[in-house]
């Protein structure tokens, strides 16, 4: 009989450390995200300031004058 209520203690003592493990990696999942989010960010700074420093066009205008190329390449070929 003792050692039943022994083996249920230490059961129980197992699924407390293991309930208290999925929230700590739950914390670190929501810190982990937070610092990908910011990394990115920066990342996209670090990537405008290149650009800048090195007088190219950055990402966004890239894709502004591919859209406008697009649109005039339309417009033409309906004159046609």
């Amino acid at each position: 009989m003792v050692s039943n209520v022994v083996s249920v203690d230490m059961h129980s003592k197992h699924l407390e450390e293991i309930r208290a493990l999925k929230r700590e990696n739950e914390d670190l999942k929501a810190i982990n995200k937070d610092l990908m989010k910011r990394l990115e960010d920066l990342h996209g700074e670090y990537q405008e300031l290149r650009y800048y420093i090195k007088g190219m066009a950055s990402h966004g205008e890239v894709l502004a004058l591919r859209k406008k190329i697009l649109e005039l390449q339309n417009e033409l070929h309906f004159k046609r």
